[in-house]
């Protein structure tokens, strides 16, 4: 029979085998994006249309390209998170990072998806000038999908697909969401 001890015992060795504890430093072609976990739901971004991002309108985490002022990508993803929806995760748990993947058009670059637990958090999120909308999603939220040919997910009329849809997926298999 398996107990709530063993489960938390087992759950935690899923997770130390699923997430980086190290913080990766950094540097030209990284970036990090947050997956923040707040009571059983995922915080998920729509980009803001603008010209010249590739990524223009899709479906992500808070998060952006290193910068030469940070120390680490940690800090990265912190002042990304500030920035893009005016979240300060200094405070919330750090649980990892999940091993570096990178986006079909941008293969150099490795991304990096800090998970953190911010139960203290409330739901309010400020969506600044990069983010058209924010919203938290639940398992639930998520049906399998196809877009442009490829695994997706659909959430509630948004489409999340590609690097985002690849880190959703390690975070379930991991057991984190």
């Amino acid at each position: 029979m398996l107990t709530p001890g063993v489960l938390i015992i087992f759950l935690s060795a899923v997770w130390y085998m699923c997430l980086q504890k190290e913080v990766p430093p950094g540097g030209p072609n990284t970036a990090a994006v947050a997956a923040i976990l707040r009571g059983g739901k995922l915080l998920v971004i729509k980009r803001a249309e603008r010209p010249g991002d590739p990524w223009s309108g899709q479906i992500g985490f808070p998060g952006g390209h290193w910068e030469p002022g940070d120390a680490d990508l940690r800090k990265t993803v912190i002042r990304e998170a500030r920035e893009e929806v005016g979240v300060d995760l200094e405070e919330a748990e750090l649980l990892g990072a999940l091993g570096p993947d990178s986006p079909m058009n941008a293969p150099t670059l490795k991304v990096y998806s800090f998970v953190f637990r911010a139960d203290a958090m409330g739901e309010e999120v400020r969506p600044g000038e990069e983010v058209a909308a924010a919203r938290w999603i639940s398992r639930l939220d998520l049906a399998e999908a196809a877009f442009r040919g490829r695994p997706a997910f659909s959430a509630g009329g948004w489409i999340i697909w590609g690097l985002t849809y690849r880190f959703i997926k390690r975070l379930i298999d991991c057991g984190l969401f």
